[in-house]
């Protein structure tokens, strides 16, 4: 009977061993066992050992800054500006940039000539300086302006290719930057004329001036320069130039020239 006792002893002893080495393997098998609700848990402790370092936490990734571009294709509202912000500005324009200038009293440079158009101020001599007479692109590169304000395109919308317009309009921007890279340059928005000039006028129609202004905007962007919607402060609702602005429908009166100033004065750009 003992003997029989011993034996059933050494039998459960072993059972018993056997059991513990399978439950090790298999804890040792799953290195992340479930809790109660389905969540893995990790058998590794974070706390760190004595005398053990503590891994600095990982820096967050700085985001990638695009590089600072200036707003070219649009002048914010600011506040009204003094006259003096003109004083060392030049405008360069046909006929309707010639009335601005017989309207308005601010002690800027005017570069005009009727009828001036985009390829023509390459090559008329209309500028008389030093007793000469020379054209505006080299009357231009004589004198020294920090803003430069550009009005052409309502002459040149009887033209058949409006690529060839834009393109030359780009020149005169590209001579410009070079004659002056520091300059501020306006390119000002061709200004609407009135319904029935853009009914019954041979070429100057509404829709073609509108065409331009659209070019002139995606020129602005592509030459970094700024584009002034001029534009906006003269017209009606229904963007035609209001009968009462101009008595033959295309050049400004005083009033209306009173208003382009007055956008001008409160759409400007100030550089250091």
């Amino acid at each position: 009977m003992r003997i029989k006792k011993s034996v059933i002893v050494v039998l459960v002893l072993v059972l018993l061993g056997v059991a513990g080495i399978f439950t090790s393997k298999a804890l040792k098998n799953d290195e992340k066992p479930i809790d109660n609700d389905g969540e893995n848990i990790s058998l590794k402790s974070d706390t760190p050992k004595d005398n053990e370092p503590v891994p600095n936490p990982p820096e967050p990734e700085k985001p990638i800054e695009d590089e600072k571009k200036p707003q070219i294709d649009s002048v914010p509202l600011q506040e009204e500006i003094a006259d003096t912000y003109f004083d060392d500005a030049v405008f360069i324009g046909d006929s309707r940039t010639e009335g601005f200038m017989i309207y308005e009293t601010i002690d800027a440079t005017f570069y005009t000539h009727k009828g001036l158009m985009v390829d023509t101020i390459f090559t008329n001599p209309v500028i008389t300086k030093d007793g000469e007479k020379i054209t505006i692109m080299d009357a231009l590169a004589k004198d020294s302006f920090d803003k430069v304000y550009i009005m052409l395109g309502i002459n040149e919308t009887g033209w058949q290719s409006s690529s060839l317009f834009i393109k030359k309009y780009g020149e005169i921007i590209d001579s410009i930057k070079k004659i002056n890279p520091n300059a501020i340059i306006y390119v000002e928005s061709i200004l609407p004329v009135s319904e029935e000039v853009s009914l019954n006028h041979d070429y100057i129609k509404m829709s073609k001036i509108n065409e331009y202004n659209d070019l002139l905007k995606e020129m602005a962007k592509e030459k970094s320069v700024y584009y002034l919607d001029i534009s906006s402060s003269v017209a009606n609702e229904q963007g035609y130039l209001p009968d009462d602005a101009a008595t033959d429908g295309i050049h400004l009166n005083k009033n209306y020239c009173d208003k382009w100033l007055q956008y001008l004065k409160t759409h400007y750009i100030v550089e250091n």
